[in-house]
Parts: C-alpha cells; structure tokens; sequence
C-alpha cells in the first residue's frame, strides 16, 4: 500500500490538487466548477480519478452533499501546503529573475566600505528589495583573484591597471585633499601648495597593482621638485588618518572621507591649490561571465549612486 501510494503522489500534478482544494473550499462540484471556470462533469471525473489513482475516498455524498472524509482533509491540508510552497517558489523564481531577490558578492577596499556601500545599501532598502550584499574587503589584487575564482560578483577599486580579461566602469572621479595633523602651520595658510610639504613626514598607503593614490602622489612631488619622505606604509586610509591626527605626519584621501567627520574624530582636510591631485573609483567585473539578476541591480544601483550614465 505505502509503495503505491509513493507511486500515486510522483503522479500528482498541482492543477488537481488545485481542483481539489477547491471543491472542499466550496463544498460542492457545481460551486467549485464555476469558480474554476469549467464545466460540472469534467470536474466530477478529475475527482473520481484522483480518489481511483490513490485508492482513497475523499469525500462521502450524503443527500446531494460532498463531506470530507479523514483522508481527504489529510490530503487537504497537505495540499494546501504544497500549493502555497509552489506559489512562493513561483514568487521566488520572479523575484530573482528582477534581480529584486538574492546575494552579491562584493569586493572592496575598506575606504570605499566605509564610504559608497552604505548609499548603495540606502538604495536597495528605498527600492524595496530583498538583496544581500555579501562585502569582502581586500587589497587590489586580492579583489582581483576573487573576481577570476568566481568568489565575487564585483570589486569596487581605485586603481588604473585594466587587464584585457576585466570590464571596467568608471565611477567617480573626486579631488584628493590633504589631511594635516591639529595644530599644523598649514592649516592657517590661505593656498597650500605640493612644494609646501617638501619637509613633511608621508604616511602612504601601498600600491598593489598598476597605479593608485600613492603613485600619484610620489609622481607629482617629483614634478614638484622633491622626493617625499614617506615614514609609512599601510594598507587602508582610516588608520593612516588617526596617525595623522596624532602628528605623526601627512597624508592624502579622497574627498569622500569628508562624510565620516561626523562618525568619526578625524584630522582636518584641505584642498591642494597645485597641482590638482585626484581619485578614481572605479567598478570591475569579469567579461563575457553571466551575472544574475540580482547583480545586474546592484550594478544599476551603484551606477546611479555614482551618478553614472547609462548612455
């Protein structure tokens, strides 16, 4: 018995159990036919049979009355449940196929962390959508091995290097400013120049791959007529900025880093009058790999975040 029924449910279909559910609801053939749009005796036949495939009475008439046997509420129930879980699974499938549901890896420096992702997270909860961003920070490099192993959907980084395998966008190009410890003789000059900060100290963070803010710095102190004495190396901009605020010496960030002075104590920035220093950031990803469809929103929303066009 139980290894027919086994056989019996591989052949059930979702319509009848639709149509089942449906006359139980409405408590009659007739009345459940209208609603499903069809005809009385096909109805009644599609009944018959599924009690025949399963060997089962489902329901008992009693003058011109349809009662639910206890096997048929059993099966009811159950069918309920499947027909609910079958509707979500429909949602579900829609739902990531508008990118509107879902997980996207993202690689990312722990500047553009602290100061783009949270905007495109405002985004996605504004736009109502169910998408997690799963946000690995790392070095150039590291995002770049991440994008080739399939461990990321998309890096978010400040460097030039493009190889032929990557599909770059530029996202937004903003002013460098010089961050300068408290109480600096600087800070009370009216235009500061590069050449100002021949005799500083310079906490640089290290290139990974190709050329990024430190390569444009050293660049244009050379340009300037001095080689800048760089006392540090790191690997992310918020520690160097505490350095700085504790006087251990100069450092350059992107303009963006403006919005954390209200999170965070952080030293004073100032423009550099000349030469115009600048930053990048850019998005990568991998060419001719397919992308979900919840990635190819988020894409969109960082794009817009960026005030990037789509033309």
């Amino acid at each position: 018995m139980i290894d027919e029924w086994k056989s019996e449910v591989k052949s059930l279909n979702l319509h009848r159990l639709h149509c089942f559910v449906t006359v139980v609801e409405e408590g009659s053939v007739s009345k459940a036919a209208k609603k499903l749009n069809m005809s009385q005796p096909p109805l009644s036949m599609l009944i018959r049979k599924l009690e025949e495939e399963l060997n089962v009475t489902l329901f008992e008439r009693y003058k011109k009355r349809l009662l639910v046997t206890e096997v048929g509420n059993l099966l009811y129930e159950r069918a309920k449940e499947l027909l609910i879980s079958s509707e979500n699974v429909v949602k579900e499938v829609a739902e990531y196929s508008e990118g509107i549901k879902g997980t996207v890896r993202i690689g990312t420096s722990t500047s553009a962390n602290i100061t783009f992702i949270p905007n495109v997270l405002k985004e996605i909860q504004e736009q109502s959508l169910d998408i997690t961003l799963d946000v690995r920070e790392g070095k150039y490099t590291d995002i770049l091995r991440e994008i080739r192993n399939n461990e990321i959907d998309v890096g978010l980084v400040r460097n030039t290097y493009q190889p032929d395998d990557l599909e770059i966008i530029k996202l937004v190009k903003e002013p460098l400013l010089l961050a300068l410890p408290p109480g600096h003789p600087l800070l009370n000059k009216s235009s500061i120049e590069l050449s100002d900060l021949r005799n500083e100290n310079f906490l640089m963070q290290r290139t990974t791959q190709g050329q990024n803010i430190s390569d444009f710095i050293m660049e244009a102190c050379h340009a300037s007529g001095f080689t800048p004495n760089i006392v540090y190396w790191g690997t992310t901009s918020l520690p160097i900025l505490l350095m700085v605020k504790k006087g251990i010496g100069v450092s350059f960030v992107p303009q963006s880093f403006l919005q954390l002075n209200d999170d965070v104590n952080l030293p004073t920035m100032v423009k550099v009058s000349s030469p115009y220093l600048f930053s990048s950031q850019s998005m990568i990803m991998l060419q001719d790999r397919f992308r979900t469809f919840s990635t190819n929103r988020i894409v969109e929303i960082i794009k817009k975040v960026a005030g990037v066009s789509n033309k």
